[in-house]
């Protein structure tokens, strides 16, 4: 769940925090009592590594998302993420949809937007959308891009059946992969997309 107009106060902000706790440890758990797993695409972190960036861009004295970890996000966030712009009953944050912060003319009802989120809670598709559909395949492929033997046959069931400590390290480990080089703003690797034999996230011990 990432941060929105919706977020209004402090304390919703703490809601969002452990709800998305909740749902990590339901992830990482589903497995003890199910035949299957439960990965989770990092979106709420994505969106606060576009936040963040912005802000600095702009001229806010937060820290560099490729830098932070989780507990910094949820210490500075409170900081300045509450300050929207002065309009309609949702109003959204100003390091979230500006490019510019809001000028002394604007009375801060109005900023130039950037093309980064519509209105506090949608984000501009043709901007984030496509390293959120790599995060979606990459992410799949932990799955089902299986290596195959030489003899052509799978190494491993196709869907997952096992619940091996070692392959619940493998999944975590491709999941956590696929979070840090899709939903974030690091720079993707050439080695992902560059060669064309490439199997996203096709893992020869998954």
């Amino acid at each position: 769940v990432p941060f929105t107009n919706n977020v209004k106060t402090v304390e919703i902000m703490e809601g969002v925090r452990e709800i998305n706790d909740m749902i990590r440890d339901v992830a990482r758990n589903w497995h003890l009592n199910h035949d299957t797993h439960v990965l989770v695409m990092e979106y709420a972190a994505y969106s606060n590594h576009v936040i963040w960036t912005n802000a600095r861009h702009i001229g806010y004295n937060v820290s560099a998302p490729l830098t932070a970890n989780p507990e910094v996000f949820d210490v500075e966030g409170p900081n300045f993420l509450l300050e929207r712009l002065k309009k309609n009953v949702w109003p959204p944050s100003i390091p979230m949809v500006c490019a510019k912060k809001p000028t002394s003319e604007s009375g801060g009802e109005y900023c130039e937007q950037n093309y980064l989120f519509n209105d506090g809670m949608h984000f501009c598709a043709e901007t984030l959308a496509a390293r959120v559909g790599a995060g979606v395949a990459c992410l799949l492929g932990c799955v089902y891009n299986r290596k195959r033997s030489g003899d052509g046959s799978h190494q491993e069931k196709n869907n997952i059946q096992s619940s091996s400590e070692t392959e619940v390290l493998q999944i975590r480990a491709c999941e956590r992969q696929c979070n840090e080089q899709f939903l974030s703003v690091m720079p993707i690797k050439e080695s992902w997309v560059v060669d064309s034999s490439t199997t996203l996230a096709s893992f020869s011990g998954i």
